[in-house]
């Protein structure tokens, strides 16, 4: 699969893992290298769905269409596969939106 950024502050982070673990601790960073190695290797979001690694799991309200992949108990990795009018699963394009910890009623972006 291809991954894209929702923008430059995120591709600098997600593809210089050095420059990240200045900013969050080296376990999640371990963890989101996993993910988008995963990704990576891939041919379509349908395949990432059916490995159920890291839990991913759709977003609602403001973030329909987005998922979350578990990076921590609370941190979670956002996803958006680019469907471009196609089914979700036969994606073969996701856009990193960043990592949040989104619970206890109010969102903490670490990268955004």
């Amino acid at each position: 699969m291809r991954i894209t950024y929702a923008n430059k502050q995120v591709r600098k982070y997600f593809e210089n893992y050095g420059e990240m673990k200045k900013i969050i601790p080296l376990t999640w960073v371990r963890a989101i290298k996993k993910h988008i190695d995963r990704l990576e290797a891939l041919n379509n979001f349908g395949e990432f769905l059916k490995l159920d690694l890291g839990h991913p799991e759709p977003l609602k309200g403001k973030d329909k269409g987005k998922y979350s992949v578990r990076v921590t108990g609370n941190v979670r990795m956002i996803i958006q596969p680019d469907d471009a009018g196609k089914v979700v699963t036969i994606c073969e394009v996701v856009r990193v939106e960043g990592v949040v910890d989104y619970h206890g009623g109010k969102e903490t972006w670490y990268i955004s």
